[in-house]
């Protein structure tokens, strides 16, 4: 490129960081996320800190299966308490992975599990839920009783360790994350803006719909309404001398 010439493949970036660039439509979803955003942060107040990881302590199994059994504290805040009380859905996800040391080498990812579970107040029948796919919903009358399910010792199966050599060390990393509103959920979040948490419609998409994921993130995240996550890595073990797993 020669001295004093413009650079082409920046004119679209420059372009668009010019002000009054982008389409009317980009602009009024701009808008909207940010609206949205104020909104959340009038109606949230400002964010906190919660959601720990306190151990985790990987097992075995008679079949040479892995297990780890896990802690939870403070999962539910009093931020997310709130929103929860109010008819908003919040998804907690698990995720555990296997790593296998190798000298002189980058660490090789062997196995990966996850678990999912939804949290919402039902509001016609004045209870709590615990919800997993596959599985019986937990109910319970209170949000405290649903704090004490959510803290009690969790056990997730993580997958067959026979394809590692016995004496292979190893190790375990688990994530945390509480996702208290997501797309997923939108349904439900503008049927409860509007005051009709007990039942959907399926009028289409709305509001909140229109507006791009990215923007839907930032909107939620700047209103303190983001996800909370927490992370936790094990001692070192091999799965010879991993402690048997009881169920």
């Amino acid at each position: 490129m020669l001295p004093g010439r413009p650079d082409p493949a920046r004119e679209p970036a420059a372009a668009a960081a010019r002000p009054g660039a982008g389409s009317p439509r980009a602009a009024g979803a701009l808008a909207r996320a940010a609206a949205f955003a104020l909104a959340l942060l009038a109606f949230l107040g400002p964010p906190a800190e919660a959601l720990r990881l306190t151990s985790i302590r990987p097992t075995r199994d008679a079949g040479q299966r892995l297990w780890v059994e896990l802690q939870l504290e403070e999962v539910i805040e009093k931020r997310v308490a709130e929103s929860l009380s109010r008819g908003m859905p919040a998804t907690l996800t698990l995720r555990v992975e296997l790593w296998r040391r190798r000298n002189g080498w980058f660490d090789r990812l062997e196995r990966t599990a996850e678990s999912a579970a939804r949290l919402r107040r039902d509001v016609s029948a004045e209870t709590w839920r615990l919800e997993r796919l596959g599985l019986q919903p937990v109910v319970v009358p209170t949000l405290d009783a649903l704090r004490t399910v959510l803290e009690r010792n969790m056990v997730l199966p993580v997958g067959s360790l026979e394809r590692i050599a016995p004496e292979a060390p190893c190790y375990v990393v688990v994530s945390a994350s509480l996702k208290p509103l997501n797309l997923e959920d939108v349904e439900e979040v503008e049927g409860w803006l509007s005051g009709e948490v007990r039942s959907k419609r399926s009028s289409g998409f709305g509001f909140l719909t229109g507006i791009p994921r990215s923007l839907f993130d930032a909107a939620r995240n700047f209103a303190g309404f983001g996800d909370e996550r927490a992370r936790l890595i094990s001692a070192d073990f091999t799965p010879a001398n991993l402690p048997l797993h009881s169920r």
